[in-house]
């Protein structure tokens, strides 16, 4: 699996974003969504780079890569 694009890394111009508990904030320029992200202290990081619009979620990084490693860890153990 790549690494999540995260923040500076983001070559998309329009994102679909989602907060921390996957609400649905609508399609915004990757401006925007930036300096969302900026004033909640949060990052933006690519959920769904096949979507169209590419789906980012505001979340910070530490806590994805958490979730995403607490979720790896229950697959092994089904």
């Amino acid at each position: 699996m790549m690494p999540a694009r995260v923040n500076g890394k983001i070559t998309a111009t329009r994102v679909r974003l989602i907060d921390d508990a996957g609400g649905e904030l609508g399609v915004l320029t990757l401006e925007r969504a930036l300096d969302l992200a900026l004033s909640r202290g949060e990052d933006l990081v690519e959920v769904g780079p096949d979507d169209t619009p590419p789906l980012f979620q505001l979340i910070d990084y530490g806590k994805y890569r958490w979730r995403l490693q607490q979720a790896r860890e229950d697959r092994k153990h089904d």
